[in-house]
């Protein structure tokens, strides 16, 4: 004689009931003597007698994690060599954000994670899978060709609660086989903490994109949203110092973060500036809490020795680099804004009155970069554009002709160009504030310029480069310290994913309008060689 399983998961008739019959024997029993009361005793009896119904038990009452867990909970250790292995390594999350889990499985099985709230998430087709080599040496003699792709990073939901406790189970035949348990950990709280340690787990950089996309992309943008709400509520501390200019031509926004002796460079070429002297306003926006009371003390100093008017805002709190120029947009009463790096240096009087006169007589652009030199005169920036990375599988962004030799400048000369760096960039105050001006989803410094020039070309303005206009930059000496190396790359990834993300669309329709203008100026250029040839 077998025994069975009936699960009944629709609305219940009171009449329902079931017949059973057996060598001519009938036997009828009605549902409703089977009361919901009873379900959990009938549940535990089932679970503790009848080990092979488990496993059905478990696919039965996957979307019912109140029962769940019951199941879960009674898994055990497959006792057969060859059987499911595997080993959560990591399991920790923000409470209300999400988190991560990443470990090894070994066998031809199904494999679950349950949390004892009865939460499921399958393995197959989600988690994230890639070769571990240490597994596979491990394990190969037992598992063969099964110890390829052994390695797993699965994203966990916001709903999880703190505490918690997590089973990586199999579904083995009629078996529900208890693989591994572990009690869940507090990830770090903040974006760019959480960053840090997620972005260390050992998945290849060349699937960070699809990670992104798939697991610990979402819970980021939660924790920048969350820090977005900590920022909002801080008051800035702004300090002025010196006769201020009434009504503003430019307002000049520098952020600063981890050094601030590039402001010395900076004011002593203003200082012979007379349209920034009297005709500008000059902002510094502390954005690091380590800096902001020797920058504040400084002030007066910097006024006696350079006599360029001063305003230090201050935000209490590190908000990154479209943080800060935001802040700074907030408190700027110029005409126009010129959005300016630390470590980005004039090399004459006159290059902004000309870039605010250009930008005046362009009123199609929303936005005007200048051309940036190496210390060296080397080009580093005449324009930004987009181009594919096979790689990694993302829209990263180009400087064509970095390092080369700066071509010869046309003077007055506006090139229009998908995007210019944010390292110095000027627009009109008004359009960019009513735009929301840079987003603040992206983490540290990239992207940052590229996603606010794409919001302006949306809103119907271009955007251009005046070549004529140079200024020598130091390329990231301004936030080098946030980290280097692959951190850096990561970070890097992930606001490519976030960038393609928002404007995938325009990314691609540039690079095709790219591709053109590479292939007429090839063939112009072949038709002038032709020509002299002749």
């Amino acid at each position: 004689m077998r025994g069975f399983l009936l699960f009944w998961l629709g609305p219940l008739s009171p009449s329902a009931a079931v017949v059973a019959r057996v060598e001519g024997q009938e036997k009828v029993l009605a549902l409703a003597d089977f009361p919901a009361a009873r379900l959990e005793a009938d549940l535990a009896r089932i679970l503790r007698e009848y080990a092979p119904a488990r496993g059905a038990l478990f696919d039965a009452l996957r979307d019912f994690p109140v029962h769940l867990k019951h199941v879960a909970w009674a898994a055990t250790p497959s006792p057969h060599p060859g059987g499911p292995r595997g080993h959560i390594d990591i399991l920790n999350a923000v409470p209300g954000a999400g988190g991560l889990c990443a470990g090894w499985t070994l066998g031809r099985v199904d494999f679950f994670l349950v949390d004892d709230a009865g939460g499921c998430l399958p393995l197959a087709g989600r988690a994230l899978r890639w070769n571990r080599p240490d597994i596979f040496h491990g394990f190969e003699a037992d598992y063969g060709a099964d110890c390829a792709d052994a390695g797993f990073l699965q994203a966990l939901p916001e709903t999880l609660r703190e505490k918690a406790a997590v089973r990586l189970v199999a579904r083995s035949g009629t078996e529900l086989v208890l693989v591994h348990e572990r009690p869940l950990e507090l990830a770090p709280l903040d974006a760019v903490g959480f960053a840090r340690w997620s972005f260390a787990l050992p998945v290849p950089p060349e699937r960070m994109v699809e990670r992104f996309a798939g697991h610990d992309g979402a819970v980021l943008r939660r924790l920048v949203a969350r820090s977005r709400t900590h920022t909002a509520a801080n008051a800035p501390l702004v300090k002025r110092i010196g006769p201020q200019v009434e009504a503003p031509e430019v307002s000049l926004l520098v952020p600063l973060f981890g050094r601030y002796d590039f402001v010395d460079h900076q004011l002593l070429e203003f200082a012979d500036d007379p349209f920034i002297t009297r005709r500008c306003e000059v902002i510094y926006i502390v954005d690091d809490p380590n800096i902001a009371a020797p920058v504040l003390s400084a002030m007066e100093g910097w006024w006696q020795l350079y006599g360029v008017p001063l305003t230090v805002v201050w935000g209490g709190r590190n908000r990154g680099f479209s943080g800060a120029n935001n802040l700074g947009l907030s408190v700027a009463r110029g005409r126009q804004v010129l959005f300016l790096n630390s470590d980005v240096v004039p090399t004459a009087p006159g290059w902004l009155e000309k870039l605010s006169r250009r930008l005046d007589a362009h009123p199609g652009h929303g936005l005007l970069g200048a051309r940036l030199l190496f210390p060296g005169g080397g080009l580093q920036h005449d324009g930004m554009a987009f181009e594919f990375n096979r790689t990694y599988g993302v829209w990263l962004n180009q400087h064509p002709g970095k390092g080369l030799p700066a071509p010869v400048a046309t003077d007055g000369a506006v090139v229009d160009w998908p995007a210019a760096t944010g390292a110095c960039l000027i627009g009109r105050r008004e359009e960019i504030g009513a735009l929301g001006g840079f987003s603040e989803d992206y983490l540290i410094g990239d992207f940052e310029d590229s996603d606010l020039c794409l919001k302006v070309e949306a809103a119907g303005r271009k955007i251009g480069v005046c070549p004529d206009i140079a200024l020598t930059h130091l390329e990231r000496q301004s936030f080098g310290l946030h980290g280097s190396g692959e951190f850096r790359v990561r970070v890097m990834l992930f606001n490519a994913w976030l960038h393609q993300e928002r404007w995938g669309e325009a990314l691609a329709r540039h690079a095709v309008a790219q591709d053109i203008r590479a292939q007429d100026a090839r063939a112009g250029h072949a038709g002038a060689q032709a020509e002299a040839a002749w």
